[in-house]
């Protein structure tokens, strides 16, 4: 009987993709709006926009994901969005006003919106191990990182500030870049 502890790597690496993809949704609705006011000297009106916009975007580009997954698939969708993520959550990192990181948060909302999705569907469809069981774990690693990332990005943000946070992620987008090839079951049929 298949269970979590014999099912290989595919899953774990999957759930770290998840981790990794969701954390910056955690970074940008949990500490945006203070980095736009205390970094950028934003007014409190503007600095709400920064997760509007990315919201937004994200919500936006949910829509049409199914569109560009079939028309591209899911591996070239995944790559193509997490590079948006990573070009949106630099820009915003880097951004020299307010208005330049709340654009930075739209890009990086159109990048991560399907990222998540494809990583879901992907582990439904792994090899030896049942849907119900691949999709939990990998559900909860992911959520993980929305729930708990943001203490620990708060906590370093106050030693290094938050310009540095948005500028770090895409680092580690990177790595879940490198882990793309495992979305390729994304488009592959139910074992």
């Amino acid at each position: 009987r298949p269970s979590l502890l014999t099912a290989g790597a595919a899953v774990w690496l999957t759930g770290i993709i998840c981790l990794i993809m969701m954390t910056p949704e955690g970074a940008v609705l949990d500490w945006g709006a203070l980095y736009l006011r205390q970094e950028l000297g934003a007014s409190a009106a503007l600095s709400g926009l920064g997760f509007g916009a990315f919201a937004a975007s994200m919500a936006l580009m949910r829509f049409l994901g199914d569109l560009v997954r079939d028309r591209y698939g899911a591996v070239r969708t995944f790559q193509v969005s997490a590079i948006f993520a990573m070009a949106g959550l630099g820009a915003a990192g880097l951004a020299p006003t307010a208005e330049w990181a709340i654009i930075g948060f739209a890009v990086a909302g159109l990048g991560l919106a399907n990222t998540v999705p494809i990583a879901f569907s992907a582990a439904g469809n792994l090899p030896g191990l049942p849907q119900g069981l691949a999709i939990s774990a990998v559900t909860f690693m992911g959520y993980s990182g929305l729930l708990f990332a943001p203490s620990i990005i708060g906590f370093v943000a106050e030693h290094t500030g938050f310009a540095a946070i948005y500028m770090a992620l895409p680092v580690f987008i990177g790595v879940a870049l490198a882990l793309s090839g495992l979305m390729r079951h994304a488009d592959t049929a139910a074992p």
